[in-house]
């Protein structure tokens, strides 16, 4: 993750001004920039949870496995948990679902999980 970037928007001529708001502004059919922020730490922190939670399984079956945790979180846990700003779970696992559905809170299916976990960044 890059660090926030902090622009002086005094020291900047009125058509600077109006280039970074229209670089900066989301057009129709793109996601915000909180959007593609929350699906960036979203996938992440999946691929952290295949590496500590299903090492030695394929890729698709940890992409199954993530699946099944997720869904079965989603439907249970996450339902009290998700109004809490603090994570209330003390195991690890439900730790990391926790923030996973903090950083964008939908379940996924195995065929996108797999994409996210193919793309090792």
């Amino acid at each position: 993750m890059t660090a926030p970037v902090r622009i002086n928007l005094n020291s900047l001529s009125l058509d600077d001004v109006a280039a970074l708001r229209e670089a900066l502004r989301t057009r129709p059919g793109q996601r915000s920039l909180e959007t593609r922020a929350g699906h960036e730490r979203r996938h992440s922190l999946i691929r952290e949870f295949a590496g500590r939670f299903c090492p030695g399984l394929s890729r698709n079956a940890q992409a199954e496995r993530i699946e099944r945790e997720m869904s079965r979180y989603e439907s249970s846990s996450w339902q009290t948990a998700r109004s809490q700003a603090v994570c209330p779970h003390r195991d690890a696992r439900r730790q990391l679902l926790w923030a996973i559905f903090k950083a964008y809170p939908r379940a996924l299916k195995a065929r996108q999980i797999t994409t996210i976990l193919s793309r090792n960044v």
